[in-house]
């Protein structure tokens, strides 16, 4: 990338958007966003973005830019809800191994019922196995829940895991995180509530104000 194009490298809170009401008021409530430094910039042409996020997990501040003769002007601002989507299934005694053979995916977490682990002495009166997708950088929920059904439709062995004895639970997982501020919503597209019908998985959103 030329110099030319790289947008400005500053923390938030020497931003032009850092004194709108949302974000003024963020920044009073939690300083630290307002030392956040962009951790994603891209350029299209004479338009640019910066994303901002205060920890791994957390919701994003997209901060707009527009070049005009030459120079950066910062435009507008949105709050991304940061999101954890996840395939999960809750076992009631079929083997994690064997989810992990059909699927060809490495599992995020798994064990099987009654085994016990080293933050949990007692045994677990259920088994899980969950898959998380793009853990790290920035995309919109939706965008995540749609990678993971696409990741499912090019499994064949999804259907095979479906049919093993002891699965009590398939579904996917949707762990929202916005802020007191501005919590922001969430919506499937007809294409991908049509999808989790065909893949036979249930839906969990859950919804964290930070």
């Amino acid at each position: 990338m030329d110099e030319r194009d790289e947008l400005p490298y500053l923390p938030l809170l020497r931003l032009r958007c850092s004194r709108n009401d949302l974000l003024r008021r963020l920044l009073e409530r939690v300083p630290g966003w307002g030392h956040a430094t962009p951790g994603q910039r891209s350029v299209d042409g004479d338009r640019g973005e910066a994303c901002y996020r205060l920890a791994p997990g957390s919701c994003t501040v997209q901060v707009h830019w527009r070049r005009i003769a030459g120079t950066w002007e910062e435009r507008d601002c949105d709050v991304v809800p940061g999101a954890t989507v996840a395939l999960r299934l809750v076992l009631d005694g079929a083997s994690p191994p064997e989810i992990t053979r059909l699927l060809g995916l490495v599992p995020t977490r798994a064990f099987g019922k009654g085994e016990s682990g080293p933050h949990v002495r007692a045994f677990r009166d259920e088994g899980l196995w969950i898959h998380e997708v793009l853990p790290q950088g920035f995309h919109w929920p939706e965008e995540k829940v749609g990678e993971l059904l696409a990741l499912l439709r090019a499994r064949p062995g999804w259907r095979e895991v479906l049919r093993l004895p002891g699965i009590r639970w398939a579904g996917v997982t949707v762990v929202l995180r916005g802020v007191q501020e501005r919590m922001g919503g969430f919506a499937l597209d007809p294409q991908l509530l049509e999808a989790l019908v065909a893949l036979s998985l249930q839906f969990d959103l859950q919804i964290v104000a930070e």
